[in-house]
């Protein structure tokens, strides 16, 4: 059993030609922008991980001030009873800032790794892409180059599709 393709236009190949390289030519920009994109989350990550480190050291300090403002308040020698409310308070302040920040450099060192993994991904999917449309899909396009040249010197010898393929009627 033979399959035959009811072709009509051998222009309408020609057409498919130009609007697959202008696909082409689409998704070559759309891929070099998104992986331009993909940088985006590591470099403020990587921002992330300068800022997280020197909050700890600020947090650090402030617990340090806030001790010794507490020790010096229970320290007073003037005999008065204070409660020493308020330096406590800034005291358990700046532990939950400290504890905060430790949090967060945990968090951007799991993020890093983790976002480096999904860009890689990534990367190696967009390179798949990368690598077809520069040659298989340019294979592609010459084999229909070559079909609309088969098309054409069939239609020139008078072959029984002569007439629908040129789209005039037989």
């Amino acid at each position: 059993m033979t399959r035959s393709a009811h072709l009509t236009s051998i222009e309408a190949i020609a057409s498919l030609k130009a609007a697959l390289v202008e696909f082409s030519a689409s998704a070559s920009d759309g891929l070099m922008q998104l992986m331009l994109e993909a940088r985006r989350p590591e470099a403020w990550i990587e921002d992330q991980a300068r800022h997280w480190p020197r909050q700890v050291q600020r947090a650090s300090d402030a617990v340090s001030e806030a001790r010794l403002a507490l020790q010096r308040c229970e320290l007073t020698i003037d005999g008065s009873e204070r409660s020493c409310y308020d330096e406590r308070k800034a005291l358990e302040k700046a532990k939950r800032r400290l504890n905060e920040a430790e949090a967060k450099v945990a968090a951007v060192r799991r993020w890093r790794v983790e976002i480096r993994k999904e860009i890689e991904a990534f990367e190696v999917q967009a390179a798949k892409l990368q690598q077809y449309l520069e040659s298989d899909f340019t294979r592609g396009l010459a084999a229909l180059d070559r079909m609309v040249g088969a098309l054409d010197r069939y239609v020139q010898t008078g072959g029984p599709a002569a007439g629908p393929a040129t789209g005039e009627p037989k």
